[in-house]
């Protein structure tokens, strides 16, 4: 029972940040806005601003292929393995927002405690 319940929230939690990626790649500017980051006026800091976005964004959208390819694999060590590079986004993200903004970090690091519980489950669950 608790195999199917790691193994299905695993594959739910892999498909997050391909959402956050793909909205990144696809609406920058209200992507900003989401996650409180000041968005610059003058168009050379725009279009910096935005480039930098659908980076970030096309990192979430292939670490959720990852995850979700380790998923679909049905092999639970390979995707509690994978999972655990999710934790280190995790903490960059909130580093980087407490450097940006002055705050809102533990908008990435309350997942933290989530993703670490479900990757004990994933890797030592029989």
């Amino acid at each position: 029972m608790w195999d199917a319940f790691f193994y299905r929230g695993g594959f739910i939690l892999s498909l997050i940040p391909g959402y956050f990626g793909l909205n990144s790649m696809l609406r920058p500017e209200a992507m900003m806005k989401a996650v409180e980051f000041p968005v610059p006026t003058d168009p050379q800091g725009r279009k910096l601003a935005f480039s930098l976005m659908r980076i970030y964004g096309s990192r979430n959208v292939v670490v959720a292929y990852l995850l979700a390819l380790n998923a679909l694999n049905g092999d639970k060590r390979h995707m509690g393995l994978g999972m655990i590079g999710t934790l280190f986004m995790l903490v960059t993200d909130g580093l980087v927002s407490r450097h940006l903004i002055g705050g809102k970090e533990w908008y990435h690091w309350s997942f933290i405690p989530v993703y670490v519980a479900l990757i004990g489950g994933l890797l030592y669950s029989e």
